[in-house]
């Protein structure tokens, strides 16, 4: 005797069928909503961070002034105390951000710049003397909506991204 659907053990075609519906709408809903940018822009704001902390030491070790200058809405140069650019350990004298990145504000400083001494202090301008950095200072990196934070702290030159 058949046994009822009740009973039974298996799927039916329609079971099947709609649950592999729901499976699609479920992966086209992750790969359109996928990171691919924030991904990016993390990894932009780490090199960014590098790239500050190695103009800091650069001052540090040739015991003179280096800045790292904002030069477009998405590159960076650094530059030393004679204003020439510093060829960086990427072969490059210009850093240009990745695709669809650009910088936002330049919080607390105000040239776009952030400048530092030979004993590594912060500075937010070129002139001698110059003013040092006072307060916390934040360069937003953007893509597609979300915004990463690189921090640069007062006395230190300590840097952090969040």
């Amino acid at each position: 005797m058949l046994s009822s659907r009740s009973g039974g053990r298996g799927f039916t075609i329609f079971e099947l069928a709609i649950s592999l519906i729901i499976v699609s709408i479920v992966a086209t809903v992750i790969s359109i909503n996928w990171p691919r940018f924030t991904i990016n822009l993390n990894a932009q704001a780490e090199s960014l961070v590098s790239d500050i902390r190695y103009t800091q030491n650069l001052a540090m070790t040739k015991g003179e002034r280096y800045r790292l200058v904002k030069t477009s809405p998405n590159s960076y140069q650094i530059i030393n105390s004679a204003d020439v650019a510093v060829i960086m350990p990427s072969g490059s004298s210009m850093v240009t951000l990745g695709n669809k990145i650009s910088f936002g504000n330049f919080a607390s400083l105000p040239q776009n710049l952030i400048a530092f001494d030979g004993k590594g202090i912060p500075y937010v301008d070129t002139t001698i003397p110059s003013t040092p950095l006072k307060e916390i200072a934040t360069i937003a990196l953007m893509a597609d909506g979300n915004t990463v934070i690189v921090t640069i702290y007062p006395e230190t030159g300590s840097v952090t991204t969040s």
